[in-house]
């Protein structure tokens, strides 16, 4: 179970990077201790619309002058401020989010948004990780790798080709991949607490193998852990390091 490989019992306050997946990633975490904790989902910029199964309290218009210790009920709480024109969520600010953890058991905090795309580039501006964060989760698309570099595929494209020194309408490669983890501008700016590499949609035996190849030149004495998996099928496997 992906909660247990995370240890969520002993890091409380998780926040997600990336691209690839972290939608789906906070959705598995959490139906897997939904039952037995208080749980905020939150984000500290825009997130889509929650769908109505994936949590069990909301407010749309979060404002700090009321207490959250006093609610116990167990599961999954959203707090936002607002929506968007085209119907984003509005998070709310770092500072906020750092005042109410302790009201709950755990919570899962998206830092960035690839607005659906499987690749990003980061901006210095954009995370905004609380710093009461116990772990950070950098999310990695592996079916990334050979996709054309255009702006249909890459959000924030310029600081992807920045990064990376890559050209548009190039194909992805592995060491467009392992500077996106290595570099100090990438995947883990800003980031608090361990720092964890989460290598999403390993659905093929060829996926699993280039996520082993990027295991191979990333520099992991900057990564606490390195998992892999199929969010799909819910299947994981530890690559590296532990947290």
């Amino acid at each position: 179970m992906l909660t247990q490989i995370l240890r969520m019992d002993k890091y409380r306050d998780i926040a997600l990077v990336g691209a690839g997946g972290k939608t789906t990633l906070i959705n598995t975490v959490v139906e897997g201790i939904r039952k037995t904790k208080k749980i905020l989902v939150s984000s500290t910029t825009l997130f889509p619309e929650p769908e109505e199964s994936s949590y069990d309290f909301i407010d749309y218009s979060f404002r700090d002058d009321y207490s959250l210790d006093s609610i116990q009920e167990k599961g999954v709480y959203i707090l936002c401020k607002g929506r968007t024109t085209d119907k984003f969520r509005v998070g709310l600010d770092r500072e906020e989010l750092e005042k109410v953890a302790d009201a709950f058991d755990n919570t899962i905090i998206e830092c960035d948004y690839s607005m659906g795309r499987p690749l990003k580039g980061f901006r210095v501006s954009e995370s905004n990780i609380p710093v009461t964060t116990d772990l950070t989760i950098g999310v990695l698309d592996i079916q990334s790798l050979g996709m054309e570099i255009k702006n249909e595929n890459i959000f924030h494209l310029d600081k992807f080709l920045d990064i990376t020194g890559s050209k548009i309408h190039g194909l992805v490669t592995l060491e467009n991949l392992r500077t996106i983890v290595d570099d100090p501008m990438g995947l883990f700016l800003k980031a608090y607490g361990k720092r964890v590499l989460f290598i999403n949609k390993v659905e093929k035996e060829l996926d699993y193998v280039f996520s082993q190849r990027l295991l191979e030149v990333i520099d992991l004495s900057r990564i606490d852990m390195v998992v892999a998996g199929s969010l799909l099928a819910n299947r994981f496997s530890v690559l590296s390091g532990k947290v």
